[in-house]
């Protein structure tokens, strides 16, 4: 038995292993592994085994999908939208109608709720389709209808961003995952990841005491009452601007007729050229100076009219307007450049970074997106802040409380309803609209909207000069598309 069984000296130098237990290649497929997510290929955990084995069991992840399929589920439709030259072109088309058509249907629906009064006692032939309204009630309160229609916006504006969340799983697909909200605040780089009984489920109760206490949700990601006072301070002089912008507007409108209510913001296209080149060092070619004086110089020619009463309150009001809706769109786009300057880390570069499982996407940054509901959120919220005292301290609630007798009737508060949900379109592609070309096209959409407005608002029936004004005012339009379609690259708010 001694010579049978070798001592434990012997079996350590003499014995081979069998299996080598620390190396052994799987027959199965490995799980990729968490520690580096940001590798596109596995190809150190998978060894020398050829592609085709490794990925017998799996679906073909080179499948290419053709037609719509490819549009909706491979990142398709945001890649043609976005790097392609008609791509591009209906993207701002589709944008530019529905910022004007929205822009008509605010006008109308303010004209309907503040122009009852006049219409009333000052019936004209040119309001024949306002006969019924003008009997029915008056509210000449033009702040107090500022204010709830920037309430119902807000709300609009909320509603939008649980919308685009629900659908975010159709969005990143079709690669325009910068349509999407951000649900959770903003996390410092330096903050480590919190234990995995922090993310477990709240219930409905947990779920809205999250919602309102700031942490999560809302409209840019940091709950229903998010306030961060670094992005107030970056926010608040657009703010400003656009209170000064719908307040004036409004003040100007319910006391004037609509010719002169266009002539007097004639000047909003020369004071934008002169804000985008003093204040955003932009540079104008002749065709643009051209073609823009131009549609105000005829535009005026079209507005004019004899033996029209107005009073110097709504002229005053409408010019000073003018000024702001002229500023509003170039400190727009400052503020957003500075809001994505401030998201970005420093030594980074802006861009979209798709995971491997992921679609490509070409419609923004998740810093741009995130900086374009913060824009929406922070400017809506501190307008009805800075709108509200205002409205209180021009003592139209206590006169409307006194001498308002429509306030239980459902027809007012349709019109105020819609005249709200046209706020939140104009708003929300306003600010859509300025990011994706610029402050100048942005003004100059006044111009065909006013052109437009005109002849239906005066029931078809206008002289001769003035039908004269409205065909060289839309040609000076089309003049204007033309040349800012060959200065424009598709490519240039990606850079």
């Amino acid at each position: 038995m001694s010579t049978l069984r070798p001592n434990s000296s012997d079996s350590r130098a003499t014995s081979i292993p069998l299996i080598n237990i620390s190396r052994s290649p799987s027959p199965f497929q490995r799980r990729h592994s968490d520690s580096n997510p940001a590798s596109e290929t596995d190809e150190d955990d998978w060894g020398d085994y050829p592609a085709s084995s490794r990925r017998s069991l799996l679906p073909e992840d080179d499948y290419k999908m053709t037609g719509w399929r490819a549009l909706l589920y491979q990142g398709g439709f945001g890649q043609w939208l976005f790097t392609t030259q008609i791509g591009w072109s209906i993207f701002v088309g589709v944008l530019v109608l529905w910022l004007g058509g929205c822009g008509i249907g605010l006008i109308l629906m303010n004209r309907i709720i503040l122009w009852s009064a006049y219409l009333k006692d000052n019936y004209t032939s040119h309001t024949k389709l306002m006969v019924l309204i003008a009997g029915v009630y008056k509210f000449p309160y033009p702040l107090t209808t500022t204010l709830f229609e920037l309430l119902i916006a807000h709300c609009f504006i909320l509603l939008s961003a649980y919308i685009t969340r629900w659908v975010s799983p159709w969005l990143t697909s079709a690669g325009v995952s910068a349509m999407i909200a951000p649900s959770r605040p903003l996390q410092p780089q330096t903050s480590s990841p919190g234990f995995r009984g922090q993310q477990k489920n709240l219930g409905t109760l947990g779920s809205i005491a999250r919602w309102t206490s700031s942490f999560s949700g809302g409209i840019a990601g940091g709950g229903l009452f998010e306030f961060d006072m670094a992005v107030v301070k970056q926010v608040l002089p657009v703010a400003i601007i656009f209170v000064a912008k719908v307040s004036l507007s409004n003040l100007s409108f319910a006391y004037a007729q609509l010719p002169i209510y266009m002539m007097a913001r004639i000047g909003i296209v020369p004071l934008s050229l002169i804000f985008t080149s003093f204040l955003n060092g932009a540079s104008h070619r002749v065709s643009t100076l051209s073609s823009t004086l131009c549609a105000t110089l005829t535009l005026l020619v079209a507005t004019c009219r004899s033996n029209t009463h107005f009073n110097w309150e709504s002229i005053v009001a409408g010019v000073f307007s003018s000024i702001f809706v002229a500023l509003y769109p170039v400190q727009l786009s400052r503020t957003y450049k500075s809001l994505v300057a401030s998201l970005v880390p420093q030594g980074e570069l802006i861009g979209s970074f798709p995971t491997s499982n992921a679609p490509a996407d070409y419609s923004g940054s998740r810093e741009e997106a995130r900086a374009y509901w913060r824009l929406l959120h922070y400017t809506s919220l501190l307008s009805i802040m800075i709108l509200t005292p205002i409205v209180f301290l021009s003592g139209e609630i206590t006169h409307m409380s006194r001498n308002c007798y429509i306030l239980d009737v459902f027809f007012h508060w349709l019109m105020v309803l819609c005249g709200g949900c046209g706020s939140w379109a104009v708003f929300y592609s306003t600010i859509a609209l300025t990011r994706a070309t610029s402050p100048l096209t942005t003004s100059f959409l006044f111009i065909p909207r006013a052109a437009f407005l005109l002849p239906i608002m005066s029931g078809f029936k206008m002289p001769n000069y003035a039908w004269v004004g409205i065909g060289m005012c839309w040609a000076s339009c089309a003049w204007f598309v033309l040349g800012r379609r060959r200065e424009g690259r598709p490519l240039e708010r990606l850079r």
